[in-house]
């Protein structure tokens, strides 16, 4: 064999064996740090709990938040997605959290067994969390057409906290809060879809907000933990 193939030889086994390295490397950087089981959302006295759906009739100007009875005797189209808002920020959050690195939301062990959770977590490595979402706000309103312009505005304004506690003590271990308005033009009928729309934008930009801050204080030296105080619906 010629010297220069011998080079060769050797130049693409070592080119292997820094793959090789690079990938355990960067498995070892994008394992998970943290379980994290996601609890039912909490909504504040008040808030209207319905999510609006496809196939609903539209709002009219003069009643946005009433069906408009209509004359007709179509069913109704199939219904796709949460049908309640608790059920819309669940399901946002669950996969925020299932966006981050850090985080694994499955184990093994049978998640309703809080002692079997925190052992193999222990031997994972992995703290043990519970999250959940208490929404404070969520609130939707119109606004007559700007100066100079043919739309009205449909709003919807969602404010919210993310509260992590221990497993399984249930103690209060890190928090986040999370605050977003969202507009669209809209005609002089809305649409449920429109009203859907702007919900699950309010909603997801709320969440990540949260989430983003709840994850990096988990970041940070590791605190007291204190009992959660929950909040009376």
């Amino acid at each position: 064999m010629s010297p220069k193939s011998t080079t060769s030889t050797v130049f693409v086994q070592l080119a292997g064996v820094a793959l090789l390295l690079v990938g355990t490397i960067g498995d070892a950087t994008a394992a998970p740090k943290y379980f994290i089981k996601v609890r039912d959302t909490e909504l504040a006295a008040g808030i209207d709990a319905s999510v609006p759906q496809h196939g609903t009739p539209a709002a009219s100007p003069g009643a946005q938040d009433k069906p408009d009875a209509g004359t007709g005797s179509a069913a109704p189209a199939p219904q796709d997605g949460p049908k309640t808002a608790a059920d819309m920020v669940k399901n946002v959050l669950t996969e925020t959290l299932r966006k981050q690195p850090e985080v694994t939301l499955e184990l093994e062990s049978p998640l309703g067994n809080p002692d079997a959770v925190k052992a193999e977590c222990k031997r994972k490595g992995l703290r043990a969390l519970e999250f959940a979402v208490r929404v404070l706000k969520m609130a939707r309103t119109t606004k007559p057409p700007a100066a100079g312009k043919r739309f009205r505005t449909l709003e919807q304004v969602v404010k919210l906290s993310v509260v992590g506690t221990t497993i399984p003590e249930g103690l209060l271990s890190v928090g986040g809060d999370g605050e977003s308005t969202i507009q669209i033009e809209v005609g002089e009928r809305i649409t449920p879809g429109q009203e859907r729309e702007v919900l699950e934008e309010s909603v997801k930009d709320a969440v990540e907000q949260a989430v983003k801050q709840g994850m990096l204080k988990l970041s940070q030296p590791v605190g007291k933990p204190t009992p959660e105080k929950r909040r009376k619906k």
